[in-house]
């Protein structure tokens, strides 16, 4: 996992990973970049450095476990760290809808918008 840490932080490593994985993957990674205003590398990027700090012992376990027999372990488990970084600040910034559906925070009509599926 140092391997996947040292190298999927940098943005360049980061960007030739997401399109190595490509698929409805790096799609997702696309635009989610394009709405946050940023590179697909500087997002990976960003995403693996956040798991990295928020993770607990459990998920790294899990990670640890799933990554031993991945045909691709370093790409395998920048996946598994993005997505679910993704999650977590999507569950962290999902506004709440109040009576009539709309969120409190912007007023706007609520709805689903996860992009990788619940957590």
């Amino acid at each position: 996992m140092a391997d996947i840490l040292h190298s999927c932080t940098d943005e360049g490593i980061a960007a030739a990973a997401v399109a190595s994985i490509g698929g409805p993957f790096a799609a997702a990674i696309r635009l989610e970049a394009e709405h946050r205003g940023l590179s697909v590398g500087a997002l990976t990027a960003s995403l693996v450095a956040a798991f990295a700090r928020n993770a607990s012992e459990r998920d790294w376990r899990e990670l640890s476990v799933n990554i031993a027999g991945a045909d691709l372990p370093v790409l395998f488990g920048l996946q598994a760290m993005a997505e679910r970084s993704l999650r977590q600040r999507d569950q962290a910034t999902r506004a709440r809808p109040v009576r009539d559906g709309r969120t409190a925070a912007t007023g706007a009509l609520a709805g689903p918008a996860l992009l990788f599926g619940p957590g």
